[in-house]
């Protein structure tokens, strides 16, 4: 198998005990099969203690039990006694590979970092230039293979990432263009992939920087930051990822919404769309190294989310939510930015990237709930 990494893993830490967004604390902590296998054949303390907290039945719905918010196996300074006592076959597979994606795409295996992670989003904002794949990885143990044998489809979807991610990585063309072009490409590329067509032609459909190519898939003229309108982004932020007890599980969250929700909640519609450019060009004016920032963010979530399509075929999901969040961290980036009255610094840019990954990408109901409403109310 052919093992691929990304670049910026290499200066990735764990802090252990000194995280300020402890993996351990208010997570949910999955059993995977195989260590279940094991739990179940340990004899001794360590094995009824293993047994007596985790729940579930099955390896869908098997999961540490934590202890206030806490897990279980948490010592005073915060390590995990498995860990430290050199028992880390008996550690959930997430809590050993944690925040390393891995991902089984046939022959092809690629790593990657959940930015949930605080020290994973240290390492992306501090070496901008290392977000693609090198070489490596092969200790690594996958956690989610796509049990699909579609080489044709995998090699057009391979080959249709590395085109969209060119595009994106071409600095002479704005965002905005490149959220409306790269949708209305994977939207024409999906649907004529699904119809009784050839798939042969999809690779006759061209992408486009003219308005006027976009046909049926144009969202707007490619001027706008804001290619979803800000009602939805709104309705999102407060309807889905502000749900009940965030002031407890994310609180940097909870207080970025907050903010939001002060600045935001003043504004009609299209006043709001017209602020939001206005204060990104600002801001991008003041500071250069945020529009680097919020590229390399719709690069790296593209780069991640694009191969699951291998197993849904629908590609056009992955790149409205790619734009998705990469729109709402242009919102909250900017809501810290007119907030404190100043750019925000490496740290703050660190917590919220991490905070809001944490609240959004790291919870799959929460995607789906978010796809839902894209899907009700803009495709």
């Amino acid at each position: 198998m052919d093992t691929y990494i990304i670049q910026f893993e290499k200066h990735y830490s764990c802090l252990t005990g000194s995280c300020p967004q402890h993996c351990c604390n208010g997570w949910t902590i999955p059993v995977d099969g195989n260590t279940w296998s094991r739990i179940e054949k340990e004899r001794g303390k360590t094995g009824v203690m293993l047994r007596q907290h985790i729940t579930g039945k099955t390896d869908d719905d098997r999961q540490i039990k934590k202890i206030f918010g806490k897990c279980p196996f948490l010592d005073k300074n915060k390590l995990c006694e498995l860990h430290k006592n050199g028992r880390q076959e008996l550690e959930p597979l997430v809590c050993r590979q944690f925040p390393h994606q891995v991902l089984d795409l046939g022959d092809r295996r690629e790593v990657t970092m959940l930015l949930s992670c605080y020290s994973a989003a240290k390492a992306f904002c501090e070496h901008p230039d290392e977000i693609r794949f090198e070489n490596g990885g092969e200790d690594f143990e996958s956690y989610y293979v796509i049990e699909n044998r579609d080489e044709p489809f995998l090699e057009l979807l391979l080959s249709e990432r590395k085109k969209l991610l060119d595009v994106i990585a071409d600095t002479s063309r704005g965002l905005p263009i490149i959220f409306s072009s790269v949708y209305a490409y994977a939207a024409a590329t999906n649907a004529r992939y699904l119809s009784n067509e050839s798939r042969q032609s999809t690779w006759e459909v061209e992408l486009s920087f003219n308005p006027d190519d976009w046909g049926e898939f144009a969202v707007g003229d490619g001027s706008d930051y804001a290619f979803f309108p800000i009602e939805l982004m709104d309705k999102c932020i407060l309807g889905l990822i502000d749900y009940s007890f965030l002031f407890k599980r994310n609180r940097r969250l909870w207080h970025l919404i907050r903010k939001y929700e002060r600045l935001f909640g003043k504004l009609y519609q299209g006043e709001a769309e017209k602020w939001l450019n206005e204060q990104l060009t600002r801001l991008y004016s003041e500071e250069p190294a945020f529009e680097k920032r919020h590229r390399n963010y719709f690069y790296y979530t593209m780069l991640q989310l694009y191969p699951l399509a291998y197993e849904s075929y629908f590609w056009q999901r992955q790149t409205l939510l790619a734009i998705f969040y990469t729109e709402l961290l242009m919102i909250l980036d900017v809501t810290e930015y007119v907030t404190e009255k100043k750019v925000p610094d490496e740290e703050t840019q660190i917590l919220t990237l991490s905070c809001f990954e944490r609240g959004t990408r790291h919870n799959p109901p929460m995607t789906e709930n978010i796809y839902n409403v894209i899907r009700n109310e803009f495709i």
